[in-house]
């Protein structure tokens, strides 16, 4: 039993591992389109992901609100789809 426990918490500590490197990353202009995009998804993907979390154990209705919020999210910052 000791084994399976420590085997999961391995595979659980390999999952978290964050393979983000620095060639990934880039830096752009802070008043270009593409900085005010990524600072509006950012924002906007906290408050769906804040409406998920409220929704709870509506598992459905949880991520078709939490669509809605980032849509309206996204409109509010200017952006469409």
């Amino acid at each position: 039993m000791r084994f399976i426990f420590i085997a999961a918490l391995g595979l659980g500590l390999v999952g978290c591992n964050n393979t983000t490197t620095s060639e990934e990353w880039r830096e752009v202009r802070p008043t270009s389109k593409d900085s005010r995009f990524e600072r509006a998804k950012a924002i906007c993907d906290g408050r769906a992901g804040e409406t998920r979390t409220m929704a709870g154990r509506y598992w459905i209705a949880g991520a078709m609100a939490s669509s809605s919020t980032f849509k309206a999210c996204m409109a509010e910052q200017g952006f469409v789809q």
